[in-house]
């Protein structure tokens, strides 16, 4: 009888030690590492962009469809994919803005909460190009352009920018990143976003 009493307590020991390690131990490895100055983290999101921190904000400048249709808009209000090019926009531009168009046609109810915008970054627009092919598209001219890049640093020609809706310029896409990612990155923060 003692023996049994002996072997619960011994047992009831052993449950308690083990409820507390598994409590304590993931505690003070947390705060180890917080404090052990390792630089430890953990491994990064699911995120493809990469997040512009500070984010730079960009004037509010009103833009004007490549089509040119009295239709003008400010860069306020809506998610803006900012892509960054040479006016004169060759092969990759020109299958990058293609890209774009389709990827926001992709979003249905949410469409209206994006915006493409082409950011030439010298060298003159092909009107007639943009006039057939993306005529929705608001064109940021060489002159307005160069001020606007001028504001993110490390301008990367190619690359897709987020621009957020009260005109903070956050993440960059580099130019050779898959389209599929940018539109999950794009659809997580419209799900997010109370704004715009």
């Amino acid at each position: 009888m003692n023996e049994t009493l002996n072997e619960r307590q011994k047992s009831g020991r052993r449950t308690f030690l083990l409820i507390n390690f598994m409590f304590f131990a993931p505690l003070a490895a947390a705060i180890f590492l917080y404090f052990s100055g390792l630089n430890w983290a953990p491994e990064a999101g699911t995120e493809h962009g990469v997040l512009l921190l500070p984010p730079a904000t960009i004037p509010d400048i009103t833009l004007a469809e490549a089509a040119g249709a009295e239709k003008r808009k400010r860069m306020r209000g809506v998610w803006t994919m900012l892509y960054v090019g040479p006016g004169e926009c060759s092969g990759i531009c020109k299958q990058r803005l293609t890209e774009l168009r389709q990827m926001r046609l992709t979003f249905g109810p949410d469409i209206n909460r994006i915006q493409n915008v082409f950011l030439s970054t010298g060298g003159s627009i092909d009107k007639s190009y943009m006039t057939i092919e993306h005529p929705k598209l608001y064109v940021i001219g060489a002159t307005t352009g160069a001020e606007a890049a001028g504001l993110i640093e490390d301008v990367e020609p190619g690359a897709v920018y987020v621009v957020d809706p009260q005109g903070n310029i956050m993440m960059r896409f580099n130019a050779d990143e898959d389209i599929a990612n940018i539109r999950k990155d794009l659809k997580k923060l419209l799900k997010l976003s109370r704004i715009g």
